[in-house]
């Protein structure tokens, strides 16, 4: 009888010491780096500029910012064949390089017209 009771208290002692050590192990910790992160963060106001002139020249940081389905209608207008089944970054790598030779032959059809003028 003595046994089983003092069985029943060894299993409850180290009940209580194992969640003792997980708060000291676990839970203080978190906290602290939980704390630690929010003082961090509260000193970095706006580390992202807004968006300025370079998102509206580059159109490789504007591809990035659209989701899937805006880069797959994109690549539709743009007649990219085979746009479906691509990733998220080869279907940017490809708009871009896409609108990339537009540019390039829009400008050499416009130099082409001013030449003759």
């Amino acid at each position: 009888m003595k046994n089983k009771e003092f069985e029943k208290n060894l299993e409850r002692t180290r009940i209580n010491f194992y969640n003792i050590l997980a708060i000291l192990i676990v839970i203080i910790p978190e906290y602290f780096a939980e704390l630690i992160f929010s003082i961090e963060v509260s000193q970095h106001n706006n580390i992202l500029p807004d968006e300025g002139d370079a998102w509206e020249r580059d159109t490789e940081l504007k591809l990035s910012k659209m989701n899937i389905y805006e880069l797959r209608l994109m690549a539709k207008r743009l007649s990219i064949h085979g746009y479906s089944n691509e990733s998220r970054n080869s279907l940017i790598r490809r708009i871009n390089n896409k609108s990339k030779k537009r540019i390039k032959w829009k400008s050499s059809k416009i130099q082409n017209i001013r030449k003759t003028l």
